[in-house]
């Protein structure tokens, strides 16, 4: 089993609580902003050093969740400091963004990496769709076409033009191409049943995010069953799983330390989401999802118990994280999990969290 550190450069604590999407920047300082970019440098360098085999990373806007609104260019300062694990870009949103720039962007940062780029091709969360005005109902379609451009641009060794339905290009001929050839490892979201066969039918790796352990498992299924109607079959190292985590050194101070986090609620972009989800982001198919996102504030609402319990995040010690994850690998077949450590809890302790974490969780995830 894979291990990877997702770090989207977090602003860190507000000094007055956000009540709603998007966060007024009023709240911003400065000084903070250039403290919160030193700590990621040196988070994921702590973590290449104490041996994760990617670190991630991933666009989102208008919140001090993350600072990384263009995330090619975190990623590019990540591959300064960080010299072995994989860069895993999870990802630009591709419908929000000009698709060739992204191929440029994407090639670059698999240049300056040696090779070691995942590239993450997402949708994005539904209330992304409000920050560049993109309408939801062409969300899937723009994301279509925009991949099919990407793998173009990536591979084509001649110059060539582009009218499709979205995107217009006279010339297009990159400059790097990506080092990794044909292209580099691709992953897409799988939590939409439209995502997971779109998955299956490009032959690509399937993430899952914001979810749960029962979802996942089913999103999972779903996808392999798929995978078998085109005639392959992925690996263990094609699904990704991410959720937060806190590791101590026992259970009860696990607990008692994560308790005040996890229990806070994810109220500020509910209303978003729901906006968005009902204008035309999810299709017919989807409709279980987009139930869903009416109110998905409501799954963050549960104790830190119950949490755990649905493998929402993972805590305890260094025993019991290792066997919530034993689990999540035997019920969803996932290869690699995509852990937040950075999560609301002091610097300190989420800095040991990560070393306690690579000292004896690590070596035992080795074996699943």
């Amino acid at each position: 089993m894979k291990v990877s550190l997702f770090n989207g450069m977090p602003y860190g604590p507000v000094r007055e609580r956000p009540r709603g999407w998007p966060v007024p920047n009023e709240l911003f300082e400065p000084e903070q902003a250039v403290r919160a970019a030193q700590n990621c440098m040196e988070e994921v360098a702590m973590a290449d050093e104490l041996g994760f085999d990617w670190i991630a990373c991933a666009e989102h806007h208008y919140s001090p969740m993350s600072l990384a609104a263009n995330v090619n260019v975190l990623a590019a300062a990540i591959c300064q400091h960080v010299k072995r694990a994989r860069i895993a870009v999870l990802g630009a949103l591709i419908p929000l963004n000009n698709p060739v720039r992204i191929a440029e962007e994407y090639a670059l940062i698999d240049t300056l990496s040696g090779g070691r780029l995942i590239a993450g091709m997402l949708r994005g969360a539904p209330y992304e769709y409000l920050v560049y005005s993109v309408k939801p109902a062409e969300s899937r379609s723009r994301f279509e076409e925009a991949w099919e451009l990407i793998l173009k641009a990536w591979t084509a060794t001649r110059p060539f033009g582009w009218e499709g339905r979205h995107y217009h290009f006279r010339n297009v001929s990159i400059w790097p191409r990506p080092v990794q050839q044909p292209v580099p490892p691709i992953f897409v979201s799988g939590t939409s049943r439209d995502s997971g066969e779109f998955a299956a039918r490009k032959k690509v790796g399937l993430g899952l995010a914001f979810t749960n352990r029962p979802l996942a498992a089913e999103a999972a299924r779903f996808y392999r069953d798929q995978c078998a109607e085109y005639g392959w079959q992925p690996v263990a190292d094609q699904v990704i799983y991410q959720a937060p985590i806190y590791v101590a050194d026992t259970d009860e101070k696990a607990f008692a330390d994560f308790r005040p986090v996890a229990e806070g609620g994810y109220g500020g972009m509910a209303v978003a989401n729901r906006l968005v989800a009902n204008a035309g982001f999810y299709s017919d198919r989807d409709a279980a999802t987009r139930q869903r996102y009416q109110d998905i504030s409501q799954e963050f609402r549960r104790t830190l118990e119950e949490q755990v319990e649905l493998g929402q995040l993972f805590c305890g010690g260094p025993d019991r994280v290792v066997g919530q994850l034993r689990r999540l690998r035997d019920e969803v077949g996932c290869g690699v999990v995509n852990l937040i450590f950075q999560r609301g809890v002091p610097r300190p302790k989420m800095l040991a969290s990560i070393e306690l974490f690579a000292r004896e969780v690590l070596p035992q995830l080795r074996e699943l």
